[in-house]
């Protein structure tokens, strides 16, 4: 069962202004976190990229009340390992795409995860579905998720998920994850600034390859670097790596 917390109080159902920009528009934010026996992994990491793409878009965020939410939902933990997740909304507000946030919504969930169905292995396509390197959209986890759910839809019986190019035909990233690719002792990711999110457990791997011998590299990846690897892999908060 979900435990849903909603602007300061646990709650069985959302009910929602007519006027909530987050359903309306796509205007919000959100971030997902592993939890492992009721602790958030990389809980500060998460809340500092919200809060930094939150400045971004102009919408209040009110860090003690985030974190309070956290804090409160994480003693309902239950389970092993569980997802948590944090929605930042501008909240409702007049007509008008400029409109200023006055009273954002926040709503946390704590959901049930059995990381045991995760794959092995990953099967990729090409989608036909572009990333663009110079939409706000693409560097963040913005609520506006329509390009990675149609990614996702249009993927074959033949894969498990979908290679997303950018605008300039190079490699971006999976639909929900970051991509790696290993060369001798090079670790190789596409560079921010491709259209890709800067992932959390993507920065976790490139500050701490030194200690396995390997070098660090962000570049503009080409799709025959792909099939030329001696490596290929996938992160995000969920799978980790």
């Amino acid at each position: 069962p979900m435990t849903l917390w909603c602007n300061g109080a646990f709650v069985e159902t959302i009910t929602l202004d007519a006027n909530e920009r987050g359903l309306l528009l796509g205007d919000g934010l959100f971030e997902t976190l592993a939890v492992h026996h009721g602790k958030a992994i990389w809980l500060d990491e998460h809340l500092l990229r919200l809060r930094e793409a939150a400045r971004e878009l102009g919408i209040p965020f009110a860090a003690t009340d985030v974190h309070s939410a956290v804090v409160a939902i994480l003693k309902k933990s239950s389970a092993a390992t569980e997802i948590l997740r944090i929605t930042l909304t501008r909240g409702p507000t007049a007509r008008g795409l400029t409109a200023a946030a006055t009273n954002p919504s926040l709503i946390v969930s704590l959901n049930a995860f059995d990381a045991s169905k995760l794959p092995a292995m990953v099967r990729l396509e090409t989608s036909t579905v572009r990333r663009n390197p110079t939409s706000p959209s693409a560097r963040m986890k913005s609520l506006n998720y329509l390009d990675n759910i149609m990614a996702a839809r249009l993927v074959s019986k033949n894969a498990d998920d979908d290679l997303l190019l950018n605008t300039y035909g190079h490699v971006a990233c999976a639909t929900v994850a970051n991509i790696f690719l290993l060369k001798g002792d090079q670790l190789i990711t596409p560079v921010l600034g491709q259209g890709i999110l800067p992932g959390i457990t993507r920065a976790k791997i490139l500050a701490g390859v030194s200690q396995f011998n390997l070098i660090a590299h962000e570049a503009v990846v080409a799709p025959r670097d792909l099939t030329s690897a001696d490596a290929v892999f996938l992160t995000n908060s969920l799978r980790l790596a």
